[in-house]
C-alpha cells in the first residue's frame, strides 16, 4: 500500500485540476499550496489515520461509503454555512478521497487479508488489483530494515506520482496563461 507521499501527491493533483483556470494569487508556490489543494491533499491521505485502531485499517475509511460520506458532509456543511451547498467542492473532495482507494488498490499489500474493503459495510471482502504498482511499506517501524523498505517505497512513489503531479501543475500553469501568452493570438 502506498505511503502518505503518494496519497498527498494524488490529492494535490486533484486540487490543482479543480482550480482550473482561476488566476494565480501571488507566487506559483502560494497557488500550489492553495486552501483547495491542501484540503484535497489532506482528504486523500487521511484514510490511513485508521492505522491507530487495531484491525480497522483498510475497512471503513477505505470504502466507497467513506467517499460518499465526504461528499454528503461537504455538501451539508457548505450548505449550512453558505446557504446553497457547494456541490463542486463536494465532488472535488470526494474525488481526492477516491484517489486513496485507487492507489491502495494498485499497491502491494503483504498484510493479510490483502487489499481494501471497497464495498464496506455491504461486503466484508477485500479487493486488490494484483498489479503491484506501488511497492509495500513496512508498518512495523521498529523492525530492522523497515527504514530501508519504506525509503525505497517512498522513492518509488515519487518516481510514479511526482511526474503525474508535475504534469498536472505544468498544464494548469500553461492553460492559465491564455492564448496570447502561449503565442496563439
Amino acid at each position: 500500500m502506498p505511503s502518505p507521499i503518494a496519497h498527498t501527491l494524488a490529492g494535490l493533483s486533484v486540487g490543482w485540476i479543480a482550480q482550473g483556470d482561476h488566476p494565480m494569487e501571488g507566487s506559483p508556490t502560494r497557488d500550489a499550496l492553495s486552501p483547495l489543494a491542501l484540503w484535497c491533499a489532506f482528504i486523500a491521505a487521511i484514510p490511513d489515520a485508521d492505522l491507530v485502531i487495531p484491525h480497522f485499517h483498510r475497512t471503513a475509511t477505505h470504502s466507497l461509503t467513506a467517499t460518499a460520506l465526504v461528499f454528503i458532509v461537504t455538501a451539508g456543511v457548505t450548505g449550512k454555512v453558505t446557504g446553497p451547498a457547494a456541490w463542486r467542492l463536494a465532488a472535488v473532495l470526494s474525488a481526492a478521497q477516491a484517489t486513496h482507494l485507487v492507489l491502495d488498490w494498485l499497491g502491494t499489500d503483504r498484510f493479510p487479508p490483502s487489499g481494501i474493503q471497497v464495498w464496506w459495510p455491504f461486503s466484508q471482502e477485500f479487493f486488490i488489483s494484483g498489479l503491484d504498482v506501488f511497492p509495500p511499506i513496512d508498518r512495523r517501524l521498529s523492525r530492522p530494515g523497515a527504514l530501508a523498505v519504506n525509503a525505497y517505497a517512498g522513492l518509488w512513489e515519487l518516481v510514479i506520482m511526482g511526474p503525474v503531479a508535475a504534469a498536472v501543475w505544468v498544464v494548469r500553469v500553461w492553460r492559465r496563461r491564455g492564448p496570447v501568452a502561449r503565442g496563439q493570438a
